[in-house]
């Protein structure tokens, strides 16, 4: 009896699960979702160098954080710049040749960014000082660095450093940072310390958020526009505290890092509050907001009075037989007048290693939406989506572990249309595909693999570039 009851609950939830996808992605033209995931490819690239990027810990499926791909072309299309789980940074020609490569020193990468004129490479790393360095891009020689500690703080003995741990730049060269610091306490109490900086291109700072005290929220992610008049920025804090001071989720600087707005955005239950991590991006033009959060809702605002223009849900979360389930939102992106999002890995709410009844069908996808917030078109991949890069008309997608069906076999980068969102190419790995780039005209793609440990023990991938050319 308990099995037939079961066998219903499912055969119920997967009804509601298809209207609900009916209702939510069904666009005013009536476009349905109808693609599917296959490795079917036009074989429009091909594999021109792989570069070993060193030893590191092969990490299993139990693990949350997960090896990290930094990686760029420069803007001119001319070099790729990597980032290391070592601490190293290479600059490669777009063809794969090495041109140098150079250890950065005890820190931890966190982050990675090409100046908008090709010339520099912009490292953000944890350590005791989390330091901003820029390195010329001709021969990697440090021309600058800048210390976070004095505003985010350490603690040696608890390992609780600060770290930059996002960076973009304007087209005037001036440079924007976001210093981070999380500490958590024995007591199951959270700490979070954050600053935005802005630099000039020499390295002097030119302004701080806050200027005189730290924002008590995690923040992680930052984007500008063109002309460095506007930079955005979400939360995601994990304690549901009122008396926090920084409580809104999404925040809009002008260009000298004063507030102009900010917006709180209700929770959906079972959630607690509304958290956003490689989110919102910033139009080029600065007139529109794209954000997603956690529990898999995506956002379009107005860049300048920091209206809702409209929202989606992506991933709602369901009950089944007791347990609450969802697909988290993860990326965004904005091309021209269409907008990317990407939801990952399904998870129990409860505890994100406790099993699930069945995977979300919200999960491990790319939406793309068009200005009026119809959906164009949506594609499923097997597996997490670590990163997306894009350029004009194609998206380079990193797909890594599926923690819940395990499955090897999805692993690689795929390259999509934009804004169709169909499978042009497929470049297979071994292991979880964990980084992703594309030059700006579409003639170059590059993706990082990193190892992974199967449930059995054994070791699969290894930690590598992988770059390809366009063959047209």
């Amino acid at each position: 009896m308990r099995k037939i009851n079961t066998i219903v609950l499912l055969a119920l939830f997967a009804l509601t699960i298809g209207a609900l996808a009916i209702h939510i992605f069904e666009s005013d033209t009536g476009l349905t979702i109808a693609s599917r995931q296959n490795n079917q490819h036009s074989g429009k690239y091909e594999k021109i160098a792989e570069v070993s990027l060193g030893k590191v810990e092969a990490h299993n499926y139990q693990r949350m954080g997960f090896t990290k791909g930094f990686i760029q072309f420069s803007p001119d299309n001319s070099h790729l710049a990597v980032g290391t789980e070592n601490g190293e940074v290479l600059l490669l020609t777009n063809t794969g040749k090495t041109v140098w490569r150079k250890n950065i020193g005890l820190g931890k990468m966190s982050a990675l960014e090409f100046s908008r004129d090709s010339r520099y490479i912009l490292i953000g790393e944890s350590s005791q000082q989390g330091y901003l360095l820029c390195l010329d891009a001709k021969d990697g020689s440090e021309m600058w660095r800048q210390a976070s500690v004095s505003e985010l703080g350490v603690e040696i003995k608890d390992k609780t450093y600060p770290s930059i741990v996002a960076i973009r730049t304007d087209e005037q060269g001036r440079i924007f940072a976001v210093g981070q610091r999380y500490i958590r306490f024995a007591d199951g109490r959270n700490e979070y310390r954050g600053r935005i900086y802005k630099f000039d291109g020499n390295g002097k700072l030119l302004a701080m958020f806050p200027a005189d005290h730290n924002l008590d929220a995690w923040v992680s992610w930052i984007s500008v526009d063109q002309k460095g008049e506007r930079a955005v920025f979400g939360t995601a804090n994990w304690d549901a505290i009122q008396t926090n001071r920084y409580t809104d989720n999404m925040y809009c600087l002008d260009g000298s890092l004063k507030p102009l707005w900010s917006t709180l955005i209700p929770p959906v239950y079972p959630y607690q509050n509304t958290t956003m991590r490689s989110s919102p991006e910033i139009s080029g033009d600065g007139r529109y907001v794209a954000g997603i959060a956690s529990d898999g809702r995506c956002f379009l605002y107005d860049g300048e009075q920091g209206r809702e223009v409209w929202r989606r849900n992506l991933s709602e979360p369901q009950k089944i037989s007791g347990i609450y389930m969802n697909a988290n939102g993860a990326n965004v992106q904005i091309v021209e007048d269409h907008f990317v999002f990407t939801t990952g890995n399904t998870y129990n709410r409860a505890n994100w290693q406790l099993p699930t009844p069945v995977e979300h069908p919200g999960s491990n996808s790319m939406f793309v939406f068009n200005l009026q917030g119809q959906l164009v078109n949506r594609h499923r991949f097997g597996g997490m989506i670590e990163q997306i890069a894009v350029s004009k008309k194609e998206a380079a997608i990193a797909v890594g572990r599926n923690v819940r069906t395990k499955d090897p076999g999805v692993h690689g980068l795929y390259i999509t249309s934009l804004p169709g969102a169909q499978i042009i190419d497929y470049i297979a790995t071994n292991g979880p595909c964990v980084g992703s780039a594309i030059s700006s005209d579409g003639r170059y793609t590059a993706a990082v693999e990193a190892p992974l440990q199967l449930d059995d023990g054994q070791i699969i991938g290894e930690y590598k570039l992988v770059l390809a050319q366009s063959r047209n």
